[in-house]
């Protein structure tokens, strides 16, 4: 009975609170180019001001299908192999990463408050911690704003002491905070100011310390709700091309249920996400940190210089470091065990950068020592910045969802926790990437035209259009006057103009199409869609980073098949019918695409895979720059 009435007033407090949130904060200046950037890019000077192009432009005339369809047999499409088309076209934000600059905080203490000092010793006691100078816990504004109204709705009584000594609720919540490392979490910054650790003695002889241990204790158990609930840093400080708006409990609603409940503890470790996810990630987390303590006694041996292309017997053995350490390294399929591929060789080149050695891409001395020394301090930092970033998510993905790993280069289409379907898909390059957001999937466009964005037209095809006038002409694309008018490309004078071109050029539906046969539409303000390619031999490639910020998807047909509820028959016989039409689904479906670079799978195993925009770094540094700023 005792465990059912916790679980309810628990339920019914969470209940109440989790619909408030905070507004995000603005982005700073972006980064240095990064070495994968330096790998991947030709250049990592973009314009910071992305322009926004029309999701809209290229189907809003298209007819809307209204579903009544006629099951058909059609012919399998043809495979065309053409080079790289990009749909994309946004300049982008190069790299996007930031170097964080953590909010600004305020002390509790030296506060000016309206009312007088109150007569009971307890409450005066913290009346006058709170108006004096004096080092204390420093918080948000919005938290130092809550702080002070609930301490004054209660004429200044404490919330944890009882007969001057920390009460059994408040030793539960110290207790906790204490353990915050097993949520991924850093207790250091929940420490409050007058204790040296969270085991040490209780100042329970000194009335005053016992006050402001009050007060620190509400402040560092409103800043845990905070951060379980929707993470310690602001996505939009971290990368340009995150758009998330994390769940924060608001700090008013969180600090009345911690003032009231007598399960405050548990209501700030019911904050935490509930995803299966984060429970793989919390229990890997702990077995890491247990496998640290443990000493090595599988080094890597001594050897030859071993170079791209080479073989040795002791390339199993790097592999399975370099697994360890979070790099993705498995051999392919057939592959000699022995080989150090093309795929390992940037393996360890990302390894030798992170590790601060010369970076080769071979298997040399100072490699082997570094990957003998190396702990498991990066699959535990990669599960800490995996475990934020779940703490971004709504905490309600739905019952029926698409989710897209832009770090594993994956989408599934996700039913009841289960994957229903899933896919390779491709990605943005690293200075185009795909922006992390989430919306709603509405509709299916078949046969799409593909309405060029400016910016292709300006990089990409302008320089093509000075030297032959008629190119575009030779594509079989249109190019469209401000007005709507079709004109041929060769009655364009393109040497006039330069960065604005006032032409639209629109790409016919086609076997060649970027967009191919299908495009799946969950208007945003990034542009950003799902679609076919003809370039189908990307899908092959293991790092699959080639696009402008829209994501790819390998088998387009079974996908629209899955999104719409309908046969494949129905689905091949609309495409063949050559028509572009715009088919709305039945019933929204939430989209989210998400960045993470650790992730179970189906099993519970945790997978790690590359960081191919360097967010992680940004997401390490973070976490250092707040320590340093939090005390």
């Amino acid at each position: 009975m005792k465990t059912f009435v916790r679980s309810s007033v628990i339920a019914a407090m969470a209940a109440v609170l989790l619909g408030g949130t905070a507004p995000a904060e603005a982005a700073s200046s972006r980064q240095k180019p990064s070495f994968i950037e330096k790998l991947f890019s030709k250049s990592g000077n973009h314009a910071a001001g992305k322009k926004r192009r029309s999701v809209f432009g290229s189907f809003k005339d298209d007819p809307v299908y209204i579903e009544d369809p006629t099951p058909n047999y059609a012919p399998k499409r043809k495979k065309v192999t053409i080079v790289d088309a990009d749909p994309g076209g946004d300049q982008g934000y190069g790299m996007g990463n930031l170097t964080y600059v953590p909010p600004k905080l305020v002390p509790l203490s030296g506060v000016s408050l309206a009312t007088a000092a109150p007569a009971d010793a307890a409450a005066a006691a913290i009346y006058s911690q709170l108006a004096a100078d004096g080092p204390s816990l420093r918080v948000l504004p919005a938290a130092r704003e809550a702080l002070l109204a609930e301490y004054a709705a209660r004429s200044y009584r404490p919330i944890w002491l009882a007969d001057g000594k920390l009460s059994a609720r408040g030793k539960d919540v110290l207790a906790l905070l204490a353990s915050a490392g097993e949520e991924g979490l850093q207790p250091q910054a929940y420490l409050p100011t007058g204790l040296t650790a969270f085991d040490a003695p209780l100042p329970e002889y000194d009335a005053a310390a016992m006050a402001r241990l009050d007060i620190d204790l509400s402040a560092a158990a409103l800043r845990y709700a905070r951060d379980a609930s929707g993470g310690q840093f602001s996505p939009a400080l971290l990368s340009r091309y995150h758009d998330v708006s994390p769940p924060w409990v608001a700090p008013d609603r969180a600090l009345r249920v911690l003032a009231n409940s007598p399960f405050a503890a548990d209501y700030l470790k019911g904050l935490n996400p509930t995803h299966p996810a984060y429970a793989a990630m919390k229990k890997a987390l702990a077995e890491l940190r247990a496998a640290e303590a443990e000493p090595k006694d599988d080094k890597i041996a001594d050897g030859e210089i071993v170079k791209k292309g080479g073989s040795d017997p002791r390339i199993p053995a790097v592999r399975s470091r370099l697994a360890e350490l979070g790099f993705t390294a498995e051999p392919l399929d057939g592959m000699d065990p022995d080989l150090l591929d093309a795929e390992l060789s940037v393996q360890l080149r990302l390894f030798q950068k992170q590790a601060g050695v010369k970076v080769t891409g071979a298997l040399g001395p100072q490699t082997v020592a570094a990957l003998n020394n190396a702990g498991t301090s990066g699959s535990v930092d990669k599960l800490l910045d995996n475990m934020e970033r779940l703490r971004w998510l709504p905490r309600d993905l739905g019952n029926r969802y698409i989710f897209v790993n832009q770090a594993a280069f994956e989408a599934r289409v996700m039913k009841d926790g289960k994957p229903e379907w899933i896919t390779r898909v491709i990605v943005g390059k690293p200075n185009t990437q795909t922006s992390v957001f989430s919306d709603e999937m509405e509709m299916v466009v078949f046969n799409p035209s593909w309405g060029v964005p400016q910016s292709i037209i300006v990089n990409e095809y302008l320089p093509k259009l000075r030297n032959d006038p008629g190119y575009l002409d030779k594509m079989g694309f249109k190019v469209v006057t401000q007005q709507g008018k079709v004109i041929s490309s060769r009655a364009v004078s393109w040497d006039s103009y330069g960065a604005k071109v006032p032409f639209g050029v629109q790409q016919p539906p086609g076997a060649d199409n970027a967009l191919g046969e299908l495009k799946f539409l969950f208007p945003n303000a990034h542009d950003i869609y799902m679609h076919d390619t003809p370039s189908r031999n990307l899908f092959e490639q293991q790092v699959r980073a080639f696009s402008h910020g829209c994501v790819r998807v390998q088998d387009p047909r079974h996908f629209a098949s899955v999104v719409l509820g309908w046969t494949p028959e129905e689905v091949a016989a609309k495409i063949e019918s050559k028509s572009s039409e715009t088919v709305r689904l039945k019933q929204k479906i939430p989209v989210h695409i998400t960045y993470f670079t650790a992730w179970p799978d189906d099993q519970g195993n945790m997978v790690y895979y590359n960081d191919i925009y360097g967010r992680d770094r940004t997401l390490e540094n973070a976490r250092s720059a707040t320590l340093v700023a939090q005390r």
